[in-house]
């Protein structure tokens, strides 16, 4: 999935500017083995960490063994990562592959640093009216392919049964509920239960970044940014966007569903452990977080459901997709090779190997729907509903959004830690952030 975990999607502050290459790294990493001057080489560059990095690796050594004569090589780079990659393609020295994320596109396509692969993908076999049509889009510019998908994750309310249970609370609907049913919801599960005055489960992790609330927003009708991604006042500061901060804020001022530590940090690292330990009745996240959660749930310390993201009565529930895909530098030196390679990450036979980790999603509708039927506990066909409802994020098409996600960070700590009146705090902050925009 996109720079999973799913956090990795909120990482997206990497600035393209000038900066050593990923030429060396590149190079060090092909002194790991001698090759005969027989042997083409070909380098595919991603985020992974150890237990993803040697499944596309296991998932190269399939594409190298159909192909007498060519290695591959999978490397991660996990820090500065659309940085150095720019600065490799544009040296003249970029590896065949590359993992393209959601807060990289805008700047690798209007740079022309990506292959446009849609003149290539019926040749080399792949289908692009097999992948889910809100996922394809991300890559698609018209007629334009910038990325065959790997996978993604719409964002979603998991829910922890068991917690629901105990308290004698009915759990959310999966379908759609409304603002007013999620807030009758979260105070019915907030609870001191030892009578010490503070309480022992809350009801959910407070949305502190972009990415988070973002849905909420839209569940509300409203945006942060006009139809063509350059200005933010009139939409920001609108009535409908000012509601959902007011809404979300009140979960730690006013309705203390929340823990108030989770907005004076970035991260809220307790969140997860929270939701597993039956300390926190629903968590917001994407597919990236299930992982884990399967694994307390085979202990039986948890049950799992799923809910949509609220919404405001009137409106249409709506959330974000997340996504990531592999593309090929425009410059690569063996492009028939490299076009195949990243087809071959994107296949099915790849997407059914790299399902198995539960990270994501695959982008292939029919290993998604075979995941889906496979899985007794339901939570995979959940996901699949949610899909429709998927929108595709603004840092998929505005360059640099990294500043509106930093600067938006503000308006919720105006708010919160200020006192500031919800609409008041939106209004400067958009008017700051179109300041930088405009620079």
């Amino acid at each position: 999935m996109s720079r999973l975990t799913w956090e990795r999607s909120a990482r997206s502050g990497r600035v393209f500017r000038a900066a050593r290459g990923l030429a060396m790294a590149l190079a060090l990493a092909g002194c790991a083995a001698p090759e005969s001057p027989r042997t083409l080489t070909l380098r595919v560059v991603n985020w992974a960490p150890d237990l993803e990095l040697a499944t596309d690796q296991r998932i190269a050594d399939r594409f190298a063994a159909r192909h007498p004569g060519v290695r591959v090589i999978v490397e991660s780079v996990a820090e500065n990562f659309g940085e150095k990659l720019a600065t490799a393609i544009a040296s003249g020295t970029p590896p065949d592959v590359f993992l393209l994320d959601v807060p990289d596109i805008p700047a690798f396509v209007d740079r022309g640093l990506t292959l446009d692969l849609a003149p290539y993908a019926s040749r080399v076999g792949y289908q692009v009216g097999g992948v889910f049509p809100e996922v394809l889009s991300i890559f698609a510019r018209g007629e334009r392919l910038f990325a065959f998908p790997k996978d993604f994750t719409p964002m979603v309310v998991f829910v922890n049964r068991q917690v629901f249970r105990r308290l004698g609370v009915a759990p959310p609907p999966e379908d759609r509920w409304s603002w007013e049913e999620f807030l009758e919801t979260a105070r019915a599960v907030t609870r001191d239960l030892d009578g010490d005055g503070k309480t022992d489960v809350h009801a959910i992790n407070f949305p502190r970044q972009l990415y988070e609330w973002m849905p909420w927003v839209w569940s509300a009708g409203g945006d942060i940014l006009d139809p063509t991604g350059s200005r933010t006042v009139g939409y920001l500061d609108a009535p409908a966007t000012v509601e959902v901060f007011g809404l979300l804020t009140s979960l730690v001022t006013r309705h203390r569903v929340a823990p108030p530590v989770q907005y004076l940090e970035s991260g809220d690292a307790s969140r997860a452990g929270r939701f597993y330990s039956g300390r926190q009745a629903m968590l917001l996240s994407g597919h990236w977080s299930l992982p884990p959660i399967r694994k307390h749930q085979a202990r039986g310390r948890i049950e799992i459901g799923l809910a949509s993201i609220p919404h405001r009565a009137g409106a249409e529930p709506a959330t974000a997709i997340y996504v990531s895909g592999w593309a090929v530098p425009a410059n690569v030196r063996h492009k028939r090779l490299a076009v195949e390679l990243a087809a071959f990450l994107a296949s099915e036979e790849a997407q059914r190997i790299r399902a198995e980790s539960g990270l994501g999603i695959p982008a292939l509708r029919a290993v998604a729907l075979a995941r889906a039927e496979a899985d007794h506990t339901g939570v995979e066909a959940a996901f699949l509903r949610q899909v429709e409802r998927g929108r595709m994020p603004w840092g998929a098409v505005v360059r640099d959004f990294h500043r509106i996600e930093q600067m938006s960070l503000d308006l919720m700590d105006r708010v919160l830690l200020r006192g500031e009146e919800p609409a008041a705090a939106a209004r400067e902050v958009a008017r700051a952030i179109d300041e930088a925009i405009a620079r």
